[in-house]
């Protein structure tokens, strides 16, 4: 089942968009350009002791890129979703 954009009503994707000044990373929708929120950042997650070794591994080979794909942002999500449900670190 494919999900919805909240907001043209599309095929949902999730992009990234880096600002090139700020290093700063943001979740936009890859069909209309929408706002979502900034991305989670590896460097934060690895601060977690609840992470896998092949968790933690992965946030280490990412930690650096300028930009990342919505196929590695999707797992960030996953990643940051599992460590503020078991009380993590606030991210």
């Amino acid at each position: 089942m494919r999900e919805n954009c909240q907001f043209c009503n599309g095929e949902f994707r999730l992009n990234v968009l880096a600002c090139r000044r700020t290093k700063t990373k943001y979740l936009r929708t890859g069909c209309c350009d929408g706002a979502l929120r900034p991305c989670p950042e590896p460097t934060e997650l690895l601060r977690s002791d609840k992470l896998t070794q092949d968790e933690r591994d992965y946030l280490q080979r990412i930690e650096n890129l300028d930009w990342f794909s919505g196929r590695v942002a999707t797992i960030l999500l996953k990643i940051e979703a599992k460590v503020k449900a078991s009380g993590g670190v606030a991210v």
